[in-house]
């Protein structure tokens, strides 16, 4: 019979996953991750396998947190068009809030692993198709209520404004101001009318 835990296995993701967004994957080895989590590599190796294991499992959490946060903004009773406002203001004001410069952690990931891990490629690009889904109906719904210009389609605009989050906060990673983020966003939202 396994030996319970003697740790949190949720507290020691977290603490795993802000060690591999601050240092990233390669730079981060097996004895960061023992002198920051506060446990032995056994139970690193019993528990998720392997760094990968435990890497994979942070984004994994990473991605669920971020899906409800936003999820959590479809669930309420503002307009399509407030909704995907609020979407790209959310986008900056964590930017702003990130003293670190760390960006996002499922964008970091992808850049530095999805060329030669099939998983990570995966788990991205299935975030991707899944947020374009969702912003894709959000158009859709705000185009039929009137409120969303018809000029391009839904596809194409949940595409860009998907595409102006992700370089929001890739610009934001260069310390670009809150006024040249901003910038950016209205103008992305200037297309919906």
């Amino acid at each position: 019979m396994a030996r319970p835990k003697s740790f949190d296995q949720q507290e020691v993701l977290d603490k795993a996953l802000n060690l591999f967004w601050e240092k990233g994957y390669n730079a981060t080895s097996i004895q960061d991750l023992v002198d920051h989590l506060g446990i032995n590599r056994a139970s690193i190796y019993d528990t998720w396998g392997d760094k990968r294991g435990l890497y994979l499992e942070t984004l994994k959490s990473y991605r669920k947190k971020s899906s409800n946060s936003f999820l959590d903004r479809l669930r309420s009773n503002l307009s399509s068009k407030e909704i995907l406002r609020g979407f790209l203001n959310d986008v900056i004001n964590e930017a702003v809030e990130d003293t670190c410069n760390k960006g996002c952690f499922l964008s970091n990931s992808a850049s530095e692993l999805a060329n030669s891990d099939s998983t990570i490629f995966e788990i991205f690009s299935s975030n991707n198709e899944n947020m374009e889904a969702v912003l894709s109906e959000l158009v859709k719904d705000g185009q039929e209520a009137g409120e969303i210009s018809t000029d391009h389609s839904p596809d194409a605009i949940a595409r860009f404004m998907l595409s102006n989050a992700m370089g929001v906060r890739i610009m934001a990673k260069g310390r670009k101001s809150e006024k040249a983020l901003k910038d950016i966003v209205n103008v992305a939202l200037s297309i919906l009318d």
